[in-house]
Formats: C-alpha cells, structure tokens, sequence
C-alpha cells in the first residue's frame, strides 16, 4: 500500500475517534460551565490524560528527540524539570478550587479587584501563549506531514485546523478534556511500541551502547550530558513557563475538586518523565544507527524513514493525535479569555450563558482562521510568537504566586500588580535586545519582583480594595 494512503487511512481512523467522542462529550456538556471548564466534574484519569496530552505536544516528538540525539538521557532532565514545575501548581489547588475561577485574569481579579488597565494586560498576557502554540502547532504538522505524504503545505494545514474545530466546537473543555485522555493514552502505548520497535532494530541494548559515547548513555550521569550550564538556564526558563500556562490552570479548574486535581496532576508529572525518558532512548537509539546528522531534530524525521508502511501509518497517527491535543486546547483557551474576560466582563455582563455559549463557537471558528493566516502567510513570526511564552511569565509569575502568598496583608494592589506586570515584560524586552547569556525570562522575572514590591510599597495606602479582597 502507498505510505500517503495509509497514512490518510489511520490518521482518519484516529481523529474519527477522537470525534466521535467530542460530540458525545458535547451532548451531554451544553452549559458555559462545560464548555469554560468541563463542567467543574472531570474524574482524575481525565484531568491526568488532558494535562499530559496538552504539555506534551508536537516538541516531544522532534525537539526532545533531537536531545536525546545531542544529549543522551538529557532530555529526561528537561520533562523532569517541566514536571516538577507542575507539580508545584498542586500546591495552590486547594485555594484556586475554592473560588471557582475559570482563567488565569480571575486569579488576578480576586487578589487587586477590579482595574481595567491591569485585567486587559493580564488577558492579553494569558491569551498570547496557548495562541502561539496553535501556531506553531499547525506549522510543525504541515512540514511534517509535507514531506511524508507529499501533500501541499497549505492544504494540510487548512484541512487540519478544519479537523480540531470538530474537538472543541460540541462541548468546550468538556470535549477536549475526554478526547485529550483517550489520545493521551494512545500516546504512551506508542511511545511503548515505538521504543520496543527501535530497541530491536538498532541490535538491542547493548548493541545501542556500543555505537554511543559512554557519557551519553550512562545513567543517571547521562542526564547532565547537556551540559550544567544549559540545565540552569532550563531552570530558568521552564519553570516560569510550566507556572504561568493558562492551560494548565484550567485544568485544576476542571477537576470535581482539589484531590482530584493534586492527583492528576502528579500522574500526569510522572506520564510526562516518562515520554522524556522516551525521547530519550529515541534520540539516543537513532544516534548509535546514523550518528551523522548536523542537526539533532532532524532525528525524528529519519526514524520515520526507516519503519515499514503499517508502522509509518500508526505512527503517523501518534504524531497526530498529540499535535491535535494541544491545537484543540490551546484553541479553547483563547476562545475562553476571550469570552469570558472581555466580552462578557466590558462588553456584555449580563450575556445569558447559551448565548455566550454560542459566542465560543463562533469565536473557535475565527480565531482558527487567525491561525492560518498567519501560519500560512507568516510563518517568520512564529519565533517572535514562542518567545511570548517568556514574556508571559516574565509578566505573570510574580503577581501571581506573590500575591497569593501576601494575599492577607495590606500591601497588595492593582497598581503594585501593574507595576511587576510591566517592569517583567520591558525587563525581559531590554535583556532580550542585549542579546545576554542568561535567558531573557529571567531578567523579566527579576524586574517584575522589584516592580511589584516597588509599586506595592508606594500605592499600599492607596489602593481601596480592602473591601474586596477582605474575604481572601
């Protein structure tokens, strides 16, 4: 059988699953509480698959790949510190589960009140993540998929971003949530399939280890292969990120309360060391096999070109499925800010929910051809649009986790927020133009502390919102 046929075959098969679930989900989920966040009621094996699935993207499969090729055992080292970093948002489960928030600006409102200027720079802030990676996703599928089946660039990403609207049009989050569970479990059982596949062709273990420099497969040494240097800038650069992801909060959000959340969330940290751990066997199994390649990510790539037909074509649906999950949600997140912090906040407050129900899928359906257009005529932006992630932590990461833990003084304030949200983002603007060595994040993190224990201190007495937060 042609490679392009089967290929179009299994990934019809998996994402015809994957439908068909998102509109039995959407039947039963009809209500703005399930589309916002699943109805406040997905069990613990849904919030564990939907924050697996959501994180692990189409990176996982090219970029981590491609450190394990470079790296050896490394690019465990990287999911482990991305893991831990979500880990550490069960801390705060309790609190955001008492207060039923639906996006990361009612964090902000419940903490400084309400203040325009601070809640439209929050949202954008929340809004311009899960955006890019829509992008970036919908380009990565299209390069890849071009060069396996041979089939335009454009009419891939059209006919794709066409496809994910059927995951979060029935239902919302409640639609996305269950199918990124049922892909989030096929994920793994290709990872184990594909891992069993390569350990054999490439002689097995130890025919691996001898066609690989020691420091590379070692364990646990292997792990720092990367290089000290490169791991605390990894610190330094996902830890920001893994806690200020909308996606991830939204998440807790969903889950039918605390416990549910925690557990979740630790499974889905230990599903996550897990594929990195996959990369890396991966990465390091395709060095011993073609040690030649100048540029590591192209590793992926040339494993795709070694497997038979049949294997070609359900990997090909693995590589869909988990571009899909993060498409489908990144695409609900924005949808939500945007309905819920702006339309329905500033524009319409007292919109009924079918209405605004109706208002989200309208908004799927624009913000998806936003996504085209720019993945189709400007793809040079989609770096610009991965460094937003920076940007937004550099902004978000302190107001948020410090002003939970000052939330019963006096001192915080719109103003004070204000002020950690623009000295993060200019801290890391000029740090990102000075072309430094430590990552910009970093520098936008730094100016955002000292921004908000500034402003907090001079506008402490100022802020009359006492009223608001007393009850924090």
């Amino acid at each position: 059988m042609n490679a392009a046929v089967a290929i179009v075959i299994s990934s019809i098969v998996v994402l015809g699953v994957g439908v068909a679930i998102s509109f039995w989900v959407g039947k039963r989920n009809k209500g703005i509480e399930d589309w916002n966040v699943g109805g406040r009621s997905l069990p613990m094996y849904v919030v564990a698959g939907t924050q697996f699935a959501t994180g692990m993207g189409g990176g996982v499969l090219v970029a981590h790949v491609g450190i394990g090729y470079s790296a050896g055992w490394s690019a465990i080292t990287y999911n482990l510190l991305y893991s831990i970093g979500i880990v550490l948002l069960v801390l705060l489960a309790g609190w955001l589960k008492k207060h039923n928030f639906s996006t990361l600006p009612d964090i902000f409102k419940k903490l400084y009140g309400e203040h325009k200027i601070m809640m439209s720079s929050v949202t954008l802030l929340a809004i311009v993540v899960p955006f890019g990676w829509l992008c970036t996703q919908l380009v990565a599928f299209g390069n890849l998929f071009t060069e396996i089946t041979g089939l335009s660039f454009t009419l891939l990403i059209i006919i794709f971003a066409a496809i994910s609207l059927l995951f979060v049009l029935p239902g919302g989050m409640a639609s996305v949530a269950w199918t990124d569970f049922v892909f989030g479990c096929f994920m793994l059982l290709l990872s184990i399939v594909s891992g069993i596949y390569m350990l054999n062709y490439a002689g097995g273990w130890s025919g691996i280890a001898s066609n690989v420099p020691e420091n590379l497969v070692s364990f646990p040494q292997g792990m720092g292969a990367i290089g000290l240097t490169t791991i605390v800038f990894w610190i330094f650069a996902i830890f920001p990120g893994a806690l200020t992801n909308q996606m991830s909060y939204q998440r807790i959000y969903s889950a039918k309360d605390a416990k549910t959340a925690k557990q979740g969330f630790i499974i889905a940290a230990i599903a996550g060391i897990i594929s990195g751990t996959w990369a890396s066997f991966m990465g390091i199994a395709i060095l011993s096999q073609n040690p030649g390649m100048d540029n590591p990510e192209l590793a992926a790539g040339w494993f795709l070109t070694q497997i038979p037909t049949w294997f070609l074509a359900i990997y090909s649906a693995f590589i869909i499925a988990t571009i899909m999950s993060t498409v489908s949600s990144a695409m609900q997140s924005v949808v939500v800010n945007i309905t819920n912090d702006i339309y329905k906040s500033y524009i319409n407050p007292e919109v009924k929910d079918r209405t605004l129900v109706k208002a989200s899928r309208m908004l799927s359906v624009i913000i998806i051809v936003l996504a085209i257009v720019l993945s189709l005529y400007y793809p040079q932006a989609l770096g610009w649009l991965q460094a937003t992630y920076a940007y937004s932590a550099a902004g978000l990461l302190v107001p948020i986790f410090l002003g939970i833990a000052l939330r019963r003084t006096k001192l915080l304030s719109a103003k004070g927020a204000m002020g950690g949200i623009f000295a993060g983002v200019i801290g890391a603007a000029i740090a990102q133009l000075l072309n430094t060595a430590i990552p910009y994040a970093v520098y936008g993190v730094v100016g955002s502390l000292v921004g908000f224990l500034l402003f907090s201190m001079i506008f402490k007495e100022k802020r009359g919102l006492d009223k608001k937060v007393s009850g924090l």
